[in-house]
């Protein structure tokens, strides 16, 4: 009996032995050099580059939201307080005597008279029940009071209010290649392939261990200059699209082991222009003009990945 048992030991730690073997073996092969098969599989992974510029204005309103948004302002206006004139205004001064021969007074009320749209009812010189429009007296150079006739600096407070254009020269002329276009609207970089008049966003090849932000921010600035600012929104892919060998989009089915793949990075940019540094043609273009830029089935690959506006 004895015999046995330490027959049982000796058996037992013989296969410990040989386990912990197979495991130093197989770690061993793990952190060795890459072989033929890992090398083939890095070249079919593409790190692709959706970097768009984000809108610098507000969007336009739609005809309902513009109705809306007055609404508001008229409903606004209506239950707002009086204008404390009395406040700013000294009592008898000549400031208080321009600014109320400045404003447009309220339809008195009289008696004996009959209102269409109710009895006036006025208090501090107000008709409560419609909004109450101010007028700022108009100042002249020499300080003349109400009658200057002199245009108005551009300190004035009564100068007109004059909005910057929301359309550029670069809409005008329709230059895809600069970002001061279509500024209330996220406009994304494409790139033509050479040699092919294929439009594709930049994908760039991985270098040995190469995560895949960092060779979209390589390959970034190898095709488009070092002077472009950007921000990576994450290192996780927002996406991918699968190839056949001749290049052409397939689904998920379809791709086997040597399908490439094209990860896409999400990114925006800052500060900066993008330079090509080989000539390559490239566009910044909208949601709806990719779809006629780029053929439909890259297309429909991407369309999920792009902003609504």
């Amino acid at each position: 009996m004895a015999g046995a048992s330490v027959s049982r030991r000796l058996v037992q730690s013989s296969g410990l032995k040989n386990l912990q073997t197979n495991i130093n073996n197989s770690c061993k092969r793990l952190y060795s050099t890459e072989t033929d098969g890992t090398k083939a599989s890095t070249r079919r992974i593409l790190a692709g580059l959706i970097l768009s510029r984000t809108p610098v204005v507000t969007p336009e309103l739609t005809e309902f939201e513009k109705a809306y948004y007055h609404y508001q302002d008229e409903l606004e206006r209506r239950l707002m307080w009086t204008f404390p004139s009395y406040y700013y205004f000294k009592k008898g001064s000549l400031r208080e005597r321009q600014f109320n021969a400045a404003q447009r007074g309220p339809v008195p009320r009289h008696a004996n008279i009959w209102y269409p749209k109710g009895i006036p009812d006025i208090q501090h010189n107000r008709e409560r029940r419609l909004k109450q429009e101010i007028v700022i007296p108009r100042q002249s150079a020499d300080n003349d009071g109400l009658f200057g006739n002199n245009e108005e600096s551009d300190d004035s407070l009564g100068r007109p209010i004059v909005l910057n254009s929301r359309h550029t020269e670069a809409d005008e002329i329709n230059d895809t290649t600069s970002l001061k276009r279509k500024l209330d609207r996220t406009l994304y970089l494409v790139v033509k392939e050479q040699d092919k008049n294929i439009w594709r966003f930049p994908a760039f090849s991985l270098e040995q261990k190469e995560p895949l932000h960092i060779a979209a921010e390589r390959g970034l600035r190898q095709i488009g200059g070092v002077n472009i600012n950007t921000w990576t929104v994450s290192n996780t892919p927002a996406g991918v699209t699968r190839f056949n060998e001749s290049g052409q989009v397939i689904g998920k089915e379809e791709s086997t082991d040597s399908s490439k793949r094209e990860f896409y990075i999400k990114s925006h940019i800052l500060h900066g222009k993008f330079v090509p540094q080989d000539g390559q043609d490239f566009a910044w273009l909208t949601r709806e003009e990719l779809g006629s830029k780029l053929d439909e089935p890259y297309y429909n690959s991407v369309e999920p990945l792009l902003s609504l506006n």
